[in-house]
């Protein structure tokens, strides 16, 4: 089985909280240089628990912050079978890959973060230039269709900021997937997202 890269969410979220004056709560990545992008903190981050993941009954039996999540869910939201989950991160950072048996993509990432910015420092920061407001989820939330990441097809996002967290939940899909798929997963994903909102107590 191969093994799930948690340390690259873990560690893009917390430098998207570090570079945009979002600061982690007890976070020794604050000290980052402020040129540094969210893919050059995950490209050197291991994650801390990451290891080898196969296939599970439940995502919630991987255990963390992936009890929050459920296959049928996300089949529900995107169309995609997933049915591998993996939990990692540390006490400030925790994420939860969810992939399918055919390869790193199709994949769905939620990361939780400790913050202490407020709404209106989080609206204004940490959503891309391009994305819409969300409604009744949290304290502050957007959606973003995000440009391909290589070898993959458009990433939609789903970020929300709760008293004391930043969560980001993310599909990124196949290469070759068109705009039009991906914007109509949206919705969907963000329904998601506001279970996720109530299943973690709102907090």
């Amino acid at each position: 089985m191969r093994s799930l890269k948690v340390g690259v969410a873990t560690a893009a979220l917390a430098a998207v909280a570090v570079t945009s004056g979002c600061g982690l709560i007890g976070d020794a990545g604050a000290k980052e240089s402020s040129d540094a992008t969210p893919s050059d903190a995950a490209s050197s981050t291991p994650g801390k628990d990451s290891g080898s993941a196969s296939p599970t009954g439940e995502a919630a039996e991987a255990g963390g912050i992936c009890e929050y999540l459920d296959f049928a869910s996300l089949k529900k939201a995107t169309g995609q079978a997933f049915t591998i989950a993996e939990a990692g991160g540390s006490e400030v950072v925790n994420s939860c890959v969810i992939q399918t048996t055919e390869g790193s993509f199709p994949d769905v990432t939620l990361t939780k973060a400790k913050t202490a910015t407020d709404a209106k420092t989080y609206e204004k920061e940490i959503p891309p230039k391009d994305h819409d407001e969300v409604k009744d989820l949290g304290k502050a939330a957007y959606s973003a269709v995000r440009k391909p990441v290589e070898k993959s097809g458009p990433v939609v996002e789903i970020g929300w900021l709760t008293k004391g967290h930043m969560y980001s939940l993310r599909y990124t899909t196949v290469s070759n997937t068109a705009s039009a798929e991906a914007d109509a997963a949206v919705d969907a994903l963000v329904d998601v997202a506001r279970d996720i909102y109530k299943a973690s107590g709102k907090k």
